[in-house]
Order: C-alpha cells, then structure tokens, then sequence
C-alpha cells in the first residue's frame, strides 16, 4: 500500500476535512474485494485521522497494491499505521 498526500495550508483552521481517495486496481480482486477493502480502509483512515489532529493533511490518495487481498482487518491496521507514522515523519521534516 502506498500513500500520496497534500499538506493543508497553514491558515486552514482548526476544523479543516481530510478528502482521501482510494486507488484499487481490479489487479486486486473482484468488486466484490475491492469494495470490502475500501470499507476497511476508510474505517481505518478515519478512526487514525480523527484521534491524530497533528497531521496537516488536506488531501491523501491511498494506492492499494494486489496483496492487500490477502490482509486482514488487523494487518491492514498495522499498514495503516506504518503510513501514518512515514506522514509524519515527513511532516516533521518539512517544518
């Protein structure tokens, strides 16, 4: 799974929305998979994103790669994680 992300812009204010955008291949599975990967993820994006007001992201499209197929809900978790802590650390690095 990959991430692209937008930073928002410093005057956004304290309540600005995220907009991410899912990119599944049909690589991955049938409409079926993709859509049941999509409901994970966005669960998943929105639970981190709502407990970790810190990152400054406006906008963020997630690339789901053929394997996610085969994750479960946890070791989705465990991506997810694993790409927020990258956002952030590159937010870091840009301040």
């Amino acid at each position: 799974m990959r991430l692209r992300f937008v930073l928002a812009e410093v005057d956004a204010g304290p309540r600005y929305q995220t907009q991410m955008a899912y990119s599944i291949s049909r690589k991955v599975g049938s409409a079926v998979v993709r859509n049941r990967i999509r409901r994970r993820l966005r669960a998943l994006f929105t639970e981190h994103l709502g407990v970790d007001e810190s990152l400054p992201l406006s906008a963020a499209l997630v690339i789901v790669l053929p394997g996610a197929r085969e994750r479960t809900y946890a070791e989705l978790q465990g991506q997810v994680l694993e790409l927020m802590k990258k956002v952030e650390k590159s937010t870091r690095n840009k301040s």
